[in-house]
């Protein structure tokens, strides 16, 4: 009989949660939440000592998980098939036209170089850097946006000899991780491609299309690989040729700024592949290996599968709502329990619920977002108190009917019958007390 004794206490625990599910103070304790979470959200936070931590809220995504320990997992493959890094240093604008050349030997399909160039330098090597971008066609150079009401692109030196560009900067995320890019925007009505979409168009025209049919003004960035995961070839490889022809020839190669020292972060950002998935103290990765992990996210159709924001708010509504007949069952029926049964269950439903957003993320690429979901919950036992006053005084006014006009704390029952103690007292005949005389001595 033990699947009758289960399913008994299966029962049993289930009415816990859905006993005052359909009741009219249950779905307004919820709705309540809602417009508290709202109101929240239109304070403006402003204050110096909560920037941080307004930051750090806002910057922290439980994906990120997914991406820290990928890491050091010797499961990934090394990109040997699309993508090829070249670094360039500190080189002069000299020394980047040899490392052009040098590349351009070994015939690649696509060069793209994440540099820029502001105004003249020293005449004979800007003429021989504008030179081999004459002589080199198929060479994506790099653009900067100005962000602002409009768009407009920062002017180049060279840009009367490289017509084929492409944004070099995130325009949709100024700071902190870099988890989205936009693959276009528009600049004087007209789109135009970020660094990473057009050296996909000139490498894959069938995957450059599918880019762009997608009709996404922002993607999020799949990160599949860090820099050690990629070929990166140093200058002084090329000069010696001691580069096997098969790692660069018809693939993409890109010349960019690569540091493997922890404490220099010149030209790196913050992702998701940072070894630490919250507090990120130090930026981890070189903008060129971003740009690597976007490419190879294109040509392998690997993209991230966003939910629609309906989505989010119907489980956040689902969700709350079962929470909060749950806690006014405990609120109202045992309520010596009931602080203890909500901190357990909020507990328990945020490691869940997060673990189920990873999972879905890590094995589906799709994002489910569970921010709402997290919220309603922390917030919903503080609701209750508000709404419990608030249906209180409608009782009192306006005799509204509410499952919380019977309900006492326990503070205020023992307040209640010391009151009435009180009363009775006042209300009992006075003994005379006997008169006791006290005879001074004469």
């Amino acid at each position: 009989m033990l699947h009758k004794h289960i399913a008994r206490h299966t029962k049993r625990y289930v009415s816990h949660v859905t006993k005052y599910l359909y009741e009219r103070d249950t779905l307004f304790a919820t709705f309540s939440v809602f417009v508290f979470l709202i109101l929240l959200g239109m304070i403006p936070i402003n204050f110096y000592v909560l920037n941080p931590m307004k930051m750090a809220l806002k910057d922290f995504d439980f994906n990120d998980m997914k991406y820290s320990r990928l890491v050091n997992d010797d499961k990934i493959k090394l990109d040997s098939t699309h993508v090829v890094i070249v670094n360039i240093g500190k080189g002069d604008r000299e020394e980047i036209a040899g490392i052009i050349e040098l590349v351009s030997a070994y015939r690649p399909k696509v060069m793209g170089l994440d540099a820029l160039f502001a105004g003249e330098k020293e005449a004979a090597k800007d003429s021989i850097l504008r030179n081999t971008f004459i002589k080199t066609p198929n060479l994506i150079a790099a653009s900067y946006i100005i962000p602002g009401d409009t768009f407009e692109i920062r002017k180049d030196y060279f840009d009367d000899v490289t017509p084929n560009k492409g944004y070099v900067n995130f325009v949709s995320e100024a700071i902190g991780t870099r988890r989205f890019y936009s693959p276009f925007e528009i600049v004087d009505h007209q789109k135009v491609p970020s660094f990473t979409s057009a050296i996909v168009k000139l490498y894959d025209s069938a995957k450059y299309k599918k880019l762009v049919e997608r009709h996404k003004e922002v993607e999020s960035i799949n990160y599949s690989r860090r820099e050690n995961k990629y070929f990166v070839l140093q200058p002084n490889e090329l000069v010696e040729d001691n580069v096997d022809t098969n790692v660069i020839r018809n693939k993409i190669v890109l010349l960019g700024y690569i540091n493997n020292n922890p404490d220099d972060i010149e030209d790196k950002l913050f992702t998701p592949m940072n070894e630490k998935f919250a507090g990120k103290a130090k930026p981890d990765m070189n903008g060129i290996v971003v740009h690597a992990n976007i490419i190879s996210m294109v040509l392998e159709e690997n993209y991230i599968h966003k939910t629609p924001k309906w989505v989010a708010w119907v489980l956040a509504i689902v969700i709350g709502w079962i929470h909060m007949s749950l806690f006014i069952r405990y609120y109202l029926e045992s309520h010596i329990w009931f602080h203890l049964v909500a901190k357990i269950a909020q507990l328990f439903s945020v490691i869940l619920f997060a673990y189920l957003g990873i999972f879905i993320f890590d094995k589906f690429a799709i994002k489910l977002e569970m921010k709402y979901t997290l919220y309603v919950i922390a917030l919903a036992v503080d609701v209750i108190y508000f709404y419990e006053a608030f249906v209180g005084w409608l009782h009192r006014k306006y005799n509204f009917q509410t499952i919380f006009s019977h309900h006492h704390h326990p503070l205020e029952h023992e307040t209640h019958h010391k009151q009435e103690h009180h009363n009775t007292d006042q209300h009992k005949p006075e003994h005379h007390k006997s008169e006791i005389t006290t005879h001074e001595p004469h």
